[in-house]
């Protein structure tokens, strides 16, 4: 699968990639009736663009699960316009990189281009995007890569514990359906059905265009305009994605051995548009550093332990860690959510976590493409991509008493998966989180 980085974290909607140019100007508008977030940026001569198709796991059962992934990764092995050879050709010459993703909420096709060859780059992609023509041959390779990448998956511990995990917190709900596919999956999805999947999912009110960038805003609504000006209105619909609900703690131990043992709890947490986030992404920055410093540092329980916050829509915190000893070791990390929920933390130290941790997001924008992904993100999942602003402003705006109230709302009633010996694990000591 072709992939640029794409990252899941807020973008700085001030000057990012133009430095110590004055700040450039988001602004969204609709073209053909397909809405658009651009923000120009002039300091340097790349464009980055994205083309969201909203729907993620929603619209995925167990027989198609991956044929939006089939589907993207495929758009650029031959067009109406060019056979494999010629778009690749081109895309070579002109400096331009097309990718593709997918997730539980959306998928996205992506491209990168430089402002001399914008306009062969936009061919290329839109090409890609509305009119490929799914070869066989070469559909039959971009298949069997993704069958071997699923198959895969249990190899690296890592990967299967967080698919355990994954599938206790999601069972019976749409993010439980694998949006890159199952082995099973993928090799049942025929070429026919992926023509028409890609025929029925390219409407207008299934699509988000973001373009961050050294192009004009006439250009680009022309270049809008003329490619995606035709598409039908309506098509299949992003499904219903219902609330995660209420969770059951639970428990699921896979042996294998392993000189160490993997763990891995889910909960529930709060989305991006909700108006905990912000505090409970506080109070996760906090408990990371704190299980760090506690059970890596002080205790050298383990070489990896975090805590982590996802920014789905049904969204998932998570207890990280790798341990020869999980019991000793789960009850130092258990001991220290309890302190953050009981303790006040000290407000210099909440400062100081704060500025660390807001410098290492907006590090991440400093590429037109990863400002261009936190746009979309924020828009399709975050309320709005202006609810980033509010974000950044609200982040240095947590207190104690917030992280505190937070971290008692959300941090229980994990369901965890291991991997490793079961003997070592105390079911009881488990499910007391």
């Amino acid at each position: 699968m072709k992939r640029l980085l794409i990252v899941a974290l807020p973008v700085v909607v001030c000057a990012g990639a133009a430095g110590a140019q004055s700040a450039p100007v988001v602004s969204k508008f609709e073209v053909a009736g397909i809405p658009v977030i651009f923000k120009p940026i002039r300091a340097n001569d790349v464009v980055a663009a994205r083309l969201y198709i909203r729907g993620g796991s929603a619209n995925l059962t167990a027989n198609n699960a991956g044929i939006e992934s089939l589907m993207l990764s495929s758009v650029t092995e031959g067009t109406v316009k060019y056979k494999k050879d010629a778009f690749t050709a081109l895309a070579t010459s002109t400096g331009t990189a097309i990718g593709a993703d997918v997730n539980v909420d959306y998928s996205v096709l992506t491209l990168q281009a430089v402002r001399q060859h914008w306009t062969e780059a936009w061919d290329l992609f839109t090409e890609a995007a509305l009119r490929p023509t799914f070869p066989a041959a070469e559909l039959e390779i971009v298949r069997g890569q993704l069958v071997n990448a699923a198959k895969r998956r249990t190899d690296d511990p890592d990967t299967h514990l967080n698919l355990l995990a994954d599938s206790l917190l999601y069972a019976g709900h749409a993010y439980s359906m694998l949006p890159a596919g199952t082995a099973a999956s993928l090799g049942g999805i025929t070429r026919d059905a992926l023509a028409t999947w890609h025929r029925e999912r390219m409407a207008k009110e299934n699509l988000l265009i973001v373009v961050v960038g050294n192009v004009s805003r006439a250009d680009l609504e022309a270049g809008i305009r003329t490619a995606f000006g035709s598409l039908p209105a309506k098509g299949r619909s992003a499904g219903r994605l219902a609330a995660l609900g209420e969770i059951t703690p639970e428990l699921l131990v896979v042996k294998r051995d392993l000189p160490t043992n993997y763990i891995t709890g889910f909960f529930g947490a709060p989305s991006l548009s909700d108006r905990d986030y912000v505090a409970f992404r506080v109070a996760t920055d906090v408990l990371g550093n704190r299980l760090f410093e506690e059970v890596r540092t002080k205790r050298n329980m383990t070489y990896a332990v975090a805590a982590g916050l996802e920014t789905r829509t049904a969204n998932r915190g998570r207890l990280y860690v790798t341990a020869v000893d999980p019991d000793t070791t789960l009850k130092v990390i258990f001991s220290e959510v309890k302190r953050l929920q009981n303790e006040a933390v000290p407000t210099e130290r909440l400062a100081e976590t704060a500025n660390s941790s807001l410098t290492n997001y907006l590090i991440r924008q400093e590429t037109n493409m990863g400002q261009a992904a936190a746009l979309g993100l924020w828009e399709l999942v975050g309320g709005g991509w202006q609810n980033y602003d509010r974000f950044i402003r609200g982040y240095r705006q947590v207190t104690p008493a917030d992280v505190q109230r937070v971290a008692r709302k959300y941090m229980h009633k994990a369901r965890f998966a291991v991997i490793g010996d079961p003997a070592k694990v105390t079911r009881s000591l488990v499910l007391s989180f």
